[in-house]
């Protein structure tokens, strides 16, 4: 997606969002559709979330080129990302019209340019992530069907318009994650797709060696979704740091490494894979411009990171969040943050009081926030030497993960039938990542065996570790039943994203 703007854990929902949600331009000229300096400088304000500049000289920009549509085009690029990143329903409801009225403006245009079907295309792909971003994905899956169409029917007039691969595979990863027993919603639509379908046209972009300005415009916003989705799909940690490494290099050719959109790229994949001290550098990096619309999410990274190594002034950040944001997501999860570092701090009753909010409730869109109330309703405290490996491998912090569970009896943190399964489930994990596989496998076994039936996710995750393991090295017929037996343990916690990347494993292997 280029000329433009299309449309965060996690879960298959999670993932679409967080995936959706960045675009980039590319000059071209045609009757209607002029991408001029103006535009493109526009552009880049509204990646740095510089919305008032883009807004001044897109202004300029329609007075001494009326007929030019590009500026349409790029006003509801803003319109996006204010609703993305802002989560408000309030604001939702002001912007709405917007988008009927846009549409209009731009099927009124020429047909003769790729840009025309392209434009249209994105626009509907925006407005459902938009949709979706607020759990209103009846509406979501009308506007998805309608880019897919448009996108099809501009990649069929036009089959050297490389943009449209960008649309056409992120709607087929979409339709690729789809799971089994909802097929139906995909006959319903009228769509195909694979994850890997949609993975190769996104590389054929990202990819592009050509001497075409307007396709290596491109490749950035293509780099930002393959690793993006390679993090969230559990492709492995080399490929995933590639696609990472191309991303950052292609910003700093269009100077876009400082917006803070690439700094959450670079830093939520960063921190995925354990990299918390680079993670860190580059959320230190970001600015804190007045005028600039606020992107409060990357404090709440920042204090994830910050957690991870046992900083306990992390604190502040999830505050910061908490008090600042006024959207819907990772708030339960903030507050969850808040209550363990007051429970490492020897402070129980701070612990309980910050649970006893989360039951208040709120939005549960996201696998993080789902879980922080589980373990409110729960009402099950955790064991701080437990919690403190969790955090510390969570960081890449593993040999000093190790050692809090193995230089001190394990009587002295094992108190309940959940202590132990997390117990071996972060012997697992920890002796997955120190590359002693066959250590790795007792735990996960005993895990899954011991906790199939319960209703914690350690037994789900571990069926997943072993399948991704097997996978890694070979044993494919293992892998696919250990994916499998994820896919059959049911779980209140993190369920969706555990099966997402199940699913996703299983796909792998059927290639």
């Amino acid at each position: 997606m280029v000329a433009r703007c299309n449309g965060k854990n996690a879960p298959l929902i999670r993932l679409i969002l967080i995936t959706g949600a960045f675009f980039l331009s590319v000059s071209f000229v045609s009757a209607q559709y002029v991408f001029n300096d103006r535009c493109r400088e526009a552009y880049r304000n509204i990646f740095s979330l510089r919305f008032q500049e883009a807004e001044s000289i897109l202004e300029i920009e329609r007075k001494l080129n009326p007929s030019n549509l590009l500026p349409v085009y790029l006003e509801n690029y803003i319109d996006f990302l204010t609703l993305y990143i802002g989560e408000e329903r309030r604001v939702l409801n002001q912007l709405v019209p917007n988008k009927s009225i846009r549409i209009r403006q731009l099927e009124k245009g020429l047909k003769d340019s790729p840009y025309s079907g392209y434009c249209l295309a994105e626009i509907y792909l925006q407005w459902a992530f938009i949709r979706m971003k607020f759990g209103d994905f009846t509406l979501a899956a009308l506007d998805i069907r309608n880019a897919h169409r448009l996108f099809t029917e501009n990649d069929t007039r036009f089959p050297g318009f490389l943009p449209n691969k960008t649309g056409l595979g992120i709607i087929h990863i979409i339709m690729g994650l789809v799971p089994e027993n909802y097929h139906w919603i995909k006959d319903i639509l009228g769509m195909k797709g694979t994850v890997s379908q949609g993975l190769a046209e996104l590389r054929l972009v990202g990819t592009y060696s050509g001497q075409d300005p307007s396709f290596l415009l491109l490749r950035p916003e293509a780099s930002f979704y393959l690793a993006l989705m390679a993090a969230n799909l559990h492709r492995s940690k080399p490929e995933t740091l590639l696609l990472l490494n191309r991303l950052n290099d292609q910003a700093k050719a269009e100077q876009l490494e400082l917006s803070p959109l690439i700094i959450f790229a670079r830093s939520n994949i960063l921190l995925k894979y354990g990299f918390t001290d680079e993670a860190l550098k580059i959320l230190q990096k970001r600015s804190f411009r007045t005028h600039d619309y606020p992107f409060y999410y990357l404090d709440y990274l920042e204090g994830l990171a910050r957690l991870n190594q046992l900083d306990l002034g992390a604190s502040r950040l999830f505050h910061q969040y908490i008090g600042n944001f006024h959207g819907q997501n990772y708030l339960l999860a903030a507050r969850q943050k808040i209550a363990w570092i007051s429970l490492i701090k020897g402070d129980t009753a701070g612990y309980k009081h910050q649970m006893g909010l989360i039951k208040t409730g709120g939005a549960l869109l996201v696998d993080e926030d789902k879980q922080a109330l589980h373990e409110a309703k729960a009402g099950i405290i955790p064991g701080v030497s437990l919690l403190r490996a969790r955090l510390l491998f969570d960081g890449g912090y593993y040999s000093q993960a190790i050692k809090e569970l193995t230089d001190k009896p394990v009587k002295s943190y094992i108190h309940t039938r959940r202590d132990f399964l997390e117990y071996t489930y972060r012997l697992g994990r920890i002796y997955h990542e120190l590359g002693d596989y066959s250590k790795a496998v007792d735990a996960y076994k005993q895990t899954i065996q011991r906790g199939k039936n319960e209703p914690f996710y350690f037994s789900c995750s571990a069926a997943l570790q072993l399948g991704l393991m097997y996978e890694s090295q070979g044993h494919l017929a293992q892998a696919d039943s250990a994916f499998r037996v994820c896919l059959s343990i049911d779980t209140p916690e993190y369920k969706t994203s555990l099966s997402q990347k199940a699913k996703a494993g299983l796909n792998r292997l059927k290639k």
